[in-house]
């Protein structure tokens, strides 16, 4: 499995002129990669795939659709695509 940090990623990157408040990160991972989060409030949003995500301890499944909000106070979240279908989502 590959896991990736979001926080490296971000490191440095512009978000668009609205801030991280406003716009969306839109990533995309196949079955057998995961992204770290990094610790703080966002809402996650399944465009399409099954998302395997889990923070504090705590493992949710989300299929295309659905929504799930991550806590500033837990433990950083992990996002893991399952199934054959990429998983695409976005962060906000």
């Amino acid at each position: 499995m590959s896991t990736m940090d979001l926080t490296m990623l971000l490191n440095g990157v512009d978000r668009g002129a609205d801030g991280p408040a406003r716009s969306a990160l839109r990533m995309v991972l196949v079955e057998g990669e995961a992204l770290r989060l990094p610790p703080s409030r966002m809402r996650v949003s399944v465009l399409s795939g099954t998302a395997w995500i889990t923070q504090a301890g705590q493992d949710t499944i989300l299929q295309a659709g659905a929504l799930f909000d991550l806590s500033a106070a837990a433990d950083r979240a992990v996002v893991s695509a399952i199934g054959t279908l990429p998983l695409c989502f976005e962060m906000r």
